[in-house]
């Protein structure tokens, strides 16, 4: 299926957080903005190793409200007139990019037979809430405008989020759904960051909630918090969280409010799994089962079979 085996692939999220030799995570709390990024930058690298190989990949830059958005559209294999997986990072909404989820981005674009289309969403706290959700639906929109020409099913689309790019797929689709437009097909979500500022919470996810929000209204309709809001008419949503990862309550309190609403939905846990493990499926043999189990929901969204042929 994906052609990228480590030399060793871990069971353990200890195992493979130890074999990224000293690297870690910034912490914007802890260092300047751009020093934070910079290491970020440097963890997620470590991360992206054994990527796998895919058929096309282009970069295009989108007008947007605030300035060009610049989004990647990958496919793995060569046919014609397939869905397409809106992919939206995580990174707290401050850090990240499209290269820095490459190994993800490619191996859902193998996994899915879906055209990818990562979304290079401007960052907190220099762009603040609704920029973010402005660029995302603006890109929507341009994928409906020339969707032909860049070789997708028409009306087939799917999101992909993690942490806040969950957070911002949940309310990119309810602002469509209050606008009356086409919804995707379904969501496909890990650890989604929705619940919002609340008293208690860690530091580093107040800083998150209020870098974002900026003087925005949490309660606001439509808001930028989708566990405040009303989640009828939502289309069917698969959660994936680790059971060690601090957004657990997060995925629970959605999923709940999914089922008060009728939206059909699904939570995966995955054992002792902590916040973004994702991330580490190259050498991470639980995350590398969670996204093909999650990339199993994207096909079956679509009734698409996996092609076992890599391209070339």
């Amino acid at each position: 299926m994906i052609n990228d085996p480590p030399a060793t692939m871990y069971s353990t999220f200890q195992q493979a957080q130890q074999a990224l030799a000293g690297q870690a995570p910034g912490d914007p709390l802890a260092q300047p903005i751009e020093e934070a990024r910079l290491r970020q930058s440097r963890y997620f690298q470590a991360l992206n190793t054994g990527v796998s190989d895919v058929a096309r990949s282009d970069d295009h830059a989108i007008g947007g409200p605030h300035g060009d958005i610049p989004v990647r559209m990958i496919c793995a294999h060569r046919r014609p007139h397939a869905p397409c997986l809106v992919f939206l990072r995580g990174a707290g909404f401050w850090a990240g990019g499209i290269d820095s989820h490459l190994g993800t981005l490619h191996r859902l674009a193998v996994l899915t037979g879906c055209v990818v289309a990562a979304i290079d969403y401007r960052k907190t706290p220099e762009h603040r809430y609704p920029v973010q959700q402005d660029e995302i639906l603006c890109v929507l929109a341009w994928l409906r405008r020339h969707g032909a020409e860049l070789g997708l099913r028409q009306g087939a689309w799917v999101f992909f989020g993690e942490s806040a790019g969950a957070t911002l797929a949940l309310s990119a689709t309810l602002a469509l759904r209050d606008g009356q437009q086409d919804l995707p097909a379904g969501l496909v979500l890990f650890y989604p960051n929705c619940g919002g500022p609340r008293p208690g919470a860690r530091p580093y996810s107040q800083w998150v909630w209020r870098s974002y929000l900026g003087d925005a209204d949490p309660d606001a309709v439509p808001g930028p918090v989708p566990l405040r809001q009303n989640l009828h008419g939502l289309p069917p949503v698969w959660l994936g969280c680790g059971t060690a990862d601090p957004l657990l309550a997060d995925a629970q309190a959605l999923a709940d409010g999914l089922q008060r609403a009728a939206v059909p939905h699904q939570l995966a846990r995955f054992p002792d799994m902590p916040h973004a493990f994702v991330m580490h499926a190259a050498a991470l043999r639980p995350a590398r089962l969670a996204l093909e189990q999650a990339a199993a929901q994207v096909r079956s969204l679509f009734d698409f079979p996996l092609m076992e042929t890599l391209p070339s």
